[in-house]
Parts: C-alpha cells; structure tokens; sequence
C-alpha cells in the first residue's frame, strides 16, 4: 500500500500533466493516395475534437499504410485520450519501433507508461527525450517524479531542479523538492523550498495538500480530511484528487466514506487503475465480492502490470469458493511483487486449502523470511516492536 506522500505525488504528477501533452508528430513523406486522404480526415477530425471519428480514420489509413510511424504515432494519441490505454502503450511501441530515433515518439511513450503506472519503463524512454531536448521542463518534472517514486532520492532532486522554469519554480516543482529534499536529507533547502511556495503559492490547492500531510504524520486525520476536501474544493476537475481523498479515508479504514470519492475519481477519469483497486478492495471488505471482482478486473484491464490487482482479484476468487482460479492469479502477482509478503502468504494459504500442503508450506515458510526482510529495510523508528503475522501537446 502506498503512504499518503508517495500518493500525494502521483497526484501531484496527474494534476501537472493537464499541462503536459502529447506530441502529435507530422508527417511529409509522401504516402499512397488512400491514406493519405485517410490520414488527413483523420488530423482534421483530431482538430475538431472529434476523437472517435478521428481515430477510425487513422485505423483504416494503416491498414493502407501500416508502416507510418507519423500516424501511428497520432493514433495512439487518441488512445489515450479516449482513456484505451493498453491500446496507446501499445501504439506508441509500435511507432517507436518503425522510427526508433524520434524523440517526440520517446516522449510520449515514457508518458504514456508513466501514467499507466509503468515507471521503471517510462524512464529510458523518457531519459532519451531529455537527452534530445525535447518537452525539457515537463521531461525534467516527469523523470523527478519517477525517480522520486522508486525512493532515489538523489536523482529526483537532480530532476526536479532542472525543472525549474526560473529561480522560485512552479508549485508542482516545489511541492516535490520539499520531499525530494527531506528525504535527502537536506533539512535546510527542504526549509527554503517551504518558504519559497508559501511566499509564491499562498493560494495554491497544493499548500492544502502539503498541509494533509503534515496532519497525517502526525495522526491528526481531522486536520488532514479538513485540507484534503479544500483542496477538492479549490480544483473538483483535477485529475486524483479525489482518488487521494479516498485513499485516505481507506488508510484510516474509514471504508465506507472512501466509496464516494473513489467513484468520483472514476467519473472523472476512467483510465485510472489505482482507483478501481483501491474500490474493489472496500468492496471486498464490505462482503460484496462481486462488485469487488468488477473493479479488480477493470484495474488489470488497464494495467496488466498491476500486482496488487492480482493478488485482489485473487483474494476474491478465494472468497468466492473459486481457490483454483485464484491460484495462477497469486503466482503472477509474486512474479510481480517478488520482495512483498502477501503473494507469498495467499499463494501458500491457497495451497494449502487445495490439499497442496508441502508446497503451500514452503512458500509460508518464505513469508516470515520476506517479513523479516521487510522490517530491515524500514527506518528505526518505522520497525514494528515484534514481527506479527498479517497478511499530447497539438
């Protein structure tokens, strides 16, 4: 499970990205005449907003011309922004592959994995962009957060200095070096990165935020409900806000309340996988599998990488008297998750309940081995007292 800064972050992120876009990249080869007129309609149907027509014209033009990277390109594009995710990662590779030196191609498909969730595979994609110059603050602001997400704190801040538009930066920027910068151990910039957004942003939704999570550290989930809801107040469009306000009442097991904003998020943006998980979990722990399986199933469909929608889907399955099927579910999520405790736990447990006892035992045995593991890598303050058991831009 994510803590509430790391979530904050992606947040952060997919509130900057509605200033970030795609790169629709133009073609001046010359193509047969079928698809060119198809491409045509196509761009000018993109012009006009009408995304669907648009797309169907790209379609039909590659099935003329399969070999345009161009178009390719401008489909996947439209992909995303039809919320078809796997379909944009997966044309954007295909672009990729017919024309591997673009780096406006490279730019959108880190993007587009970043988003997805993908961000060990967004930063090679994304470091050639940077490397070639292309979108270099938002290039800069999307490798910091990537950097920061994987707890390489170093190269965040490295990142996330180089996307400063000027000597304050944007809210977006500040907003991470404080945590770039603490986690850094460099108390003091953390301190004048503070200072610098309260004298520059006084109003800035994310002050509101910033201030949710100094509440929460120090268990005041008053405090940090009260500064979460201002904050979906302040921007009730921005992309995860109120994702993050569910995310936090499912933290404080407040499961009941996390409904409501988790649906909204949905509402707003359908191709967020995390929001699905997360209200398929409540479901599950409301006894209602089924809704449970719904929203699993929908996260996987738009991140086939997501483990902890694996081991959800599994965990409803077993509760649907469906332990065989949960099986194979477990095995990926702890091909997925192979340093986590709780694809090793499910997948003994289910084993074990399949008769399947000497194998179900091994891999529980592994788990107090992964728990121990676990515990080292916290900080000391973090290490529980006794191991317990548990389981595009146009």
């Amino acid at each position: 499970m994510p803590d509430l800064c790391r979530t904050m972050c992606g947040c952060l992120a997919a509130s900057f990205l509605l200033f970030v876009g795609f790169l629709f990249v133009h073609a001046f080869a010359a193509v047969p005449e079928g698809a060119d007129q198809r491409f045509a309609r196509a761009a000018q149907f993109a012009q006009e907003g009408k995304a669907a027509a648009a797309e169907a014209e790209y379609e039909a033009g590659l099935k003329l011309r399969p070999g345009d990277a161009h178009a390719t390109n401008n489909l996947a594009v439209l992909y995303f922004q039809e919320g078809k995710l796997r379909q944009a990662v997966g044309s954007f590779e295909r672009a990729k592959r017919l024309d591997p030196n673009n780096p406006e191609i490279d730019f959108n498909l880190g993007l587009a994995l970043y988003q997805g969730g993908g961000v060990q595979r967004a930063i090679p994609y994304l470091s050639r962009a940077e490397a070639a110059g292309m979108n270099p603050l938002e290039t800069h602001f999307l490798l910091g957060v990537c950097w920061f997400q994987l707890n390489d704190w170093s190269r965040s801040v490295h990142e996330l200095e180089l996307a400063r538009e000027s000597d304050v930066g944007t809210p977006e920027v500040l907003f991470l070096l404080v945590r770039a910068y603490r986690n850094s151990a460099q108390q003091k910039k953390s301190l004048d990165t503070v200072a610098q957004f309260l004298k520059h942003y006084p109003d800035s939704p994310l002050l509101h935020e910033m201030l949710a999570e100094a509440h929460d550290e120090v268990s005041e989930p008053e405090g940090a409900e009260s500064e979460l809801k201002a904050a979906v107040a302040a921007l009730p469009q921005a992309p995860q806000l109120h994702f993050l306000l569910g995310y936090f009442y499912y933290r404080w097991t407040r499961y009941e309340q996390a409904v409501a904003p988790l649906d909204s998020e949905i509402r707003l943006n359908p191709s967020f996988a995390p929001a699905y998980y997360y209200l398929g979990d409540v479901r599950l722990r409301q006894g209602n599998p089924n809704e449970a399986e719904r929203n699993f199933s929908k996260a996987l469909q738009l991140d086939p990488a997501y483990g902890e929608a694996f081991i959800g889907l599994g965990k409803t399955y077993v509760e649907q008297k469906r332990a065989a099927e949960a099986v194979p579910l477990f095995r990926r999520a702890l091909e997925l998750l192979p340093d986590r405790v709780e694809p090793s736990y499910w997948l003994g447990r289910t084993l074990v309940q399949l008769g399947q006892a000497e194998q179900g035992r091994k891999l529980l045995e592994d788990v107090k081995r992964l728990k121990a593991a676990e515990r080292d890598r916290l900080p000391p303050l973090l290490r529980p007292a006794a191991a317990t058991e548990s389981a595009g831009k146009q």
